[in-house]
């Protein structure tokens, strides 16, 4: 079992980085530092045959970045999860733009990473989530970002 799990782990896409963000997991620290790494590893290099066929592997990993982040970090540190997803959303557009055809599966995968972040945001001053939020919805060029003002309404009875 060791051996195939540490096969996974040294994958190049998105199984090896979701196994080697999940072996680091029991220090959120680390986990979250490995999350980093991997949503600002978004891009895609310019080789074509690469990009065609990493354009899949995006919405992949999105959802491989949102399960980590819900299941290693949300539970244990709400305000680093709220960080994280923060960065999530600041990488819209290198997800929409080299993603290809798959646009769908990256435009679900905001949408979940906004029901993670309002969960995220529920332990946070009000001021704090409308202080992280409201700049990213005033630059939303890939329409995902539109989904963060329902987080901000849902803290509005909250100080």
């Amino acid at each position: 079992m060791v051996a195939f799990i540490v096969s996974l782990a040294l994958d190049c896409g998105p199984v090896g980085e979701q196994v080697r963000t999940f072996i680091v997991g029991d220090v959120v620290a680390d986990a979250a530092a490995a999350l980093r790494v991997r949503i600002k590893g978004l891009a895609i290099p310019d080789e074509y045959a690469h990009r065609h066929a990493r354009g899949k592997e995006i919405g992949v990993s999105l959802g491989f970045i949102l399960d980590a982040i819900d299941t290693l970090v949300l539970p244990i540190d709400s305000r680093e999860a709220f960080d994280l997803l923060v960065l999530f959303f600041k990488a819209d557009g290198q997800a929409m733009e080299n993603c290809r055809d798959h646009d769908f599966e990256v435009t679900c995968a905001f949408e979940r990473a906004a029901e993670l972040i309002e969960r995220a945001a529920t332990s946070l001053p009000r001021a704090d989530v409308v202080a992280a939020l409201v700049p990213l919805m005033s630059d939303d060029r890939y329409g995902v970002r539109s989904v963060l003002a329902d987080v901000i309404a849902s803290r509005k009875a909250i100080p």
